[in-house]
């Protein structure tokens, strides 16, 4: 709304007005024009200190005033509508889409930014750190993806400790693994999970239930490494994948005459194509049960096999293997083949 009188902008000021017509009807029942004026917003704040209602009813000033601002409201409705019959200029509407698609694919990237984040975990207060940061950390999505994913262990009446877990080389998600080791120990003590509680919400008996399952199963996997048990240990190689690679939908977007501007439709025949928001998946590539023996080889030489796994894209369970060295194979060849020399 705008001032009748000067033109000014109303609306921002509208709790002072509205102060000014509440204190007026402290003293008095009906609203005079000028507090009339002021509810319906028709004059500004700085009008209304300025003038009083007797200069606002039938004074020749205010009256000049209100007719000027009616014509240039009727100038600019003109002006309005002979722009709104416009077309923009092909410039402008090509210089808009290049805007609207930079902001569409950046709003899409977000969107599908956060790929096996955990939920948040509410009132952290009553938690420790130690399960705060195993929660936050790469290692709890590590055990959520062998206990779900991997069809080829059995995880059933099991603990499973990470032994170690390995970003992908160059990914932009913490999320994306290209290896993960873990050791599976028998559940010996039992988690004792108490009674939900009737001010608790459903998220956060969960998230009780899951930290007295994650201190059991630190407790009983810390009993057993100290009596000597070892558990059975896997390699699983995990691959995350977006399943909307590639993949497009349209934005339709036209020009609004009524508003002088371009705004996005359901259906038109003028659209952008905006790269979809991802969805993400994790496939098993692989998943392999070692030995220990295999395991002190892997520990030892890990830094060598990390640095394999920068150089190829796709990680194969042979970097995890002894390597034959070349000489030492064709020297094996050699004294096979001069045996059989022999023997002939």
């Amino acid at each position: 709304m705008d001032c009748i009188i000067c033109g000014k902008q109303v609306v921002n000021e509208n709790n002072r007005l509205q102060k000014k017509v509440k204190d007026y009807l402290r003293t008095t029942s009906e609203l005079d024009v000028k507090h009339r004026w002021i509810k319906q917003w028709k004059i500004c704040y700085g009008c209304s200190e300025s003038y009083t209602n007797d200069h606002l009813v039938g004074n020749s000033e205010v009256l000049q005033k209100i007719e000027e601002q009616k014509k240039r409201k009727k100038q600019l409705g003109k002006a309005l509508r002979h722009k709104r019959e416009q077309e923009p200029l092909a410039e402008l509407r090509a210089y808009y889409i290049e805007k609207y698609i930079d902001y569409a694919t950046c709003k899409a990237e977000q969107k599908g930014q956060h790929i096996a984040k955990p939920p948040p975990l509410k009132n952290s207060r009553q938690y420790d750190a130690a399960y705060i940061a195993y929660v936050k950390s790469s290692k709890s999505t590590a055990v959520s993806i062998v206990r779900n994913l991997v069809k080829d262990i059995d995880t059933k009446g099991k603990w499973i400790d990470v032994r170690h877990v390995e970003k992908r080389f160059l990914s932009h998600s913490d999320g994306d693994f290209s290896f993960i080791i873990v050791e599976l120990f028998s559940r010996k003590q039992k988690p004792s999970y108490p009674k939900k509680m009737a001010e608790e919400t459903n998220s956060d008996y969960k998230n009780r239930i899951a930290y007295i399952t994650w201190q059991t199963a630190t407790a009983d996997i810390h009993h057993q490494r100290t009596q000597g048990i070892q558990g059975d240990v896997y390699i699983v190689l995990p691959c995350l994948k977006n399943e909307q690679e590639s993949m497009y939908e349209k934005h339709y977007i036209v020009w609004d005459h009524s508003h002088l501007q371009f705004k996005r439709v359901r259906e038109s025949n003028q659209y952008v194509n905006i790269l979809k928001s991802p969805i993400w998946r994790y496939e098993i590539v692989a998943a392999k049960q070692i030995n220990h023996q295999q395991l002190r080889y892997i520990e030892k030489n890990l830094y060598q096999i990390i640095g394999k796994t920068h150089k190829k894209s796709a990680v194969t369970l042979s970097i995890f293997s002894p390597q034959k060295k070349k000489g030492a194979a064709s020297k094996l060849k050699k004294e096979l083949k001069g045996e059989r020399d022999r023997k002939n």
